[in-house]
Formats: structure tokens, sequence, C-alpha cells
């Protein structure tokens, strides 16, 4: 896929979403920041760069990329229920319960 559209982030975010899957988390980042800078409005490559950090217990960094995919997809719980989900991972239970609350809230059929 990257071969064949290496112009198109979606292709190196399908690369970075292997690495993820498979634990090679350096490498997913670099795919995920690869297709962030290829098109920095496409929300799910900063998703799965949040999900990269954070496999990596890099948590600022997580929230980061957690927050700029919230400011690019405004009024959908995704990014608000992964930043609940890491500072769930990180034991800040308040705020966990905040973003969660708030995910659910906009769409409460997603489990």
């Amino acid at each position: 896929l990257a071969k064949a559209y290496p112009q198109k982030a979606c292709s190196w975010f399908a690369v970075g979403c292997y690495y993820l899957l498979v634990k090679k988390n350096d490498q997913a980042q670099r795919h995920f920041h690869k297709a962030c800078k290829l098109a920095p409005r496409f929300a799910p490559a900063w998703i799965g760069f949040g999900n990269a950090f954070a496999a990596q217990d890099e948590s600022e960094q997580a929230m980061a990329a957690y927050r700029t995919a919230s400011r690019l997809f405004q009024g959908s719980h995704v990014p608000l229920a992964y930043i609940g989900m890491e500072y769930l991972r990180t034991n800040n239970l308040p705020l966990a319960k905040h973003f969660l609350r708030g995910a659910k809230k906009l769409c409460a059929s997603d489990p």
C-alpha cells in the first residue's frame, strides 16, 4: 500500500496500525507521524499516534495527540474516549470519569 500510494496518509496510517498490532511501537510511531505530516487534519492518524505513545508509557505525548484528534474530530466521541482511557491508564480516575462520561454523552451506543 505504501509503495503504491506513498503520498497518501492512509497508506502510512495502515502501516502504523500493523506495527502497533505487532507491538513494534517505535515503528508504529514513525509511520503515524508520517501520516500526520502528509495530512495534518487526518484525525485517525493522530489517534494512532497517541496509541503508539501510550503503548510506550509516553502519556504526555499520547495526550497531545489525542487532543489534536479531538480538535479535528469536533463532535466525535472517539478522541474523548481515548483521552479518558489514557487518564484511566495513568490512574487519574476523576479525569478519566469526566472524559469517558463526555464520550458516552456524545455516543451512548458505543461501548
